[in-house]
Parts: structure tokens; C-alpha cells; sequence
């Protein structure tokens, strides 16, 4: 046949005689937990059709492609917000990373990293190296004017070598930054690390951060 039949199933509903029908409501009443005999429960199931059927219609009226695209809008407005937070609201966020190494002596490698996005300003760095008694044996040190926002430090003035003392003791490193934040505060951060036990060991210690929102 060419044609065909499309019959809807609220047609088929609407075709079953009275009696069959009403036999049908009983039964699914009756599986639902609802007594059509009790007037506040047949009303209650009433109700519940008429929510189900408004849920089907609804059901049947959503479109794919607009949920697709809502799903992307919502991706971007939550990018943006945080695209907004990571560049353009005023927040300082400052990590030291140090690596301490023994190769021949005592190899430490610091470097600042500014992930914040405001620049910091008159920075200062240094870490030293001191023996088990506390007194320091050798330190290095660099001061910065600026530090731009999302960028680092790092370099030969942050690189220290120390030679003629034993593997077999335990060292501290004491690690220290100071630097003028975006709102003209000063922020400062001192931190010791007991360092020997190990032949290789990594620190990262986060400079306490401020963030403006108004």
C-alpha cells in the first residue's frame, strides 16, 4: 500500500468502548495503590493522570538540538566565569618551587611563580642553607622590581651549589619571599625544610593569597 496508516495513540484511547476503558482505569488505579471508591482517592488519582499526561506533553515538545545548545551555553557562561576569575579579577596567587638534589654536594633550584593577575612588585627571594647547629653555611638571593602576572623567575641567581659538606647530615633550608602586592600591601612568607635524607627532594610552598572583589 502507498498510504499509511498513522493512528495516535490518544485516538486509540478515545476508540476503546466506555465499559473497557473504564474496566482499564480500575485496574491501573488499583496497581497504583488508589481506591476509586474513597472520593479523596479517586480525586488524587485524577490528579496524578492529569500531571502524567501534562509530563508526556511536555516530553513530547522537547527539541534535542535545543537542549544541545543550552547544554553549550552553559558550558561557556561557566568558561567566562572562569576566564573572569583566572585574568580579570584582582588576585594575587604566588608558589616557590625548590628542588634539592645531591650531586657531588648539595644542588638547590628555586623559582617563584606569580599565578596571580595583578604584577608584584619589589620582590625579594632568598634561601639559605644551614647546618644542623643553624648557622648558615651559604645563600642565595635576588630581588626583582616587577613580576608580571602568570609568569616566573627562575634563573642562575636562583641556583646554589654547596660543596665541602657531607651527604650523610641533615640541613635546613630556609626559604623566604617578600613582595608589594597589586593593592599596595606588603605580603610576606618564611618557611624551613629539613633536607638530607633524601637524595632528591621537591618543595612547594604557596605565598598566602588575597583576592579583591570589590
Amino acid at each position: 500500500m502507498d498510504d499509511e496508516l498513522v493512528v495516535h495513540e490518544d485516538d486509540i484511547v478515545s476508540a476503546k468502548p466506555m465499559g473497557l476503558l473504564e474496566t482499564t482505569r480500575r485496574q491501573e488505579a488499583i496497581q497504583l495503590g488508589f481506591d476509586l471508591n474513597d472520593p479523596e482517592q479517586a480525586e488524587a488519582y485524577r490528579q496524578a493522570q492529569e500531571v502524567a499526561l501534562l509530563v508526556k506533553e511536555r516530553i513530547r515538545d522537547i527539541n534535542p538540538l535545543r537542549v544541545a545548545i543550552a547544554g553549550l551555553i552553559l558550558l561557556l557562561f561557566v568558561g567566562l566565569l572562569a576566564s573572569g576569575w583566572y585574568w580579570m579579577i584582582p588576585r594575587d596567587d604566588v608558589e616557590i618551587h625548590t628542588v634539592y638534589m645531591q650531586r657531588g654536594g648539595h644542588l638547590v633550584m628555586t623559582e617563584l611563580q606569580n599565578d596571580g593577575s595583578r604584577a608584584i612588585h619589589d620582590v625579594v627571594v632568598e634561601v639559605q642553607f644551614l647546618d644542623s647547629q643553624d648557622v648558615l653555611i651559604q645563600t642565595m638571593r635576588i630581588e626583582a622590581d616587577t613580576v608580571k602576572a602568570h609568569s616566573s623567575v627562575a634563573g642562575d641567581d636562583l641556583e646554589m651549589m654547596v660543596l665541602g659538606y657531607t651527604v650523610w647530615e641533615e640541613y635546613t633550608l630556609r626559604i623566604s619571599v617578600r613582595y608589594t602586592m597589586f593593592d599596595n600591601s606588603q605580603n610576606f612568607m618564611e618557611v624551613n625544610h629539613v633536607v638530607g635524607t633524601y637524595a632528591t627532594e621537591f618543595f612547594v610552598d604557596q605565598v598566602e593569597t588575597t583576592t579583591k572583589l570589590f
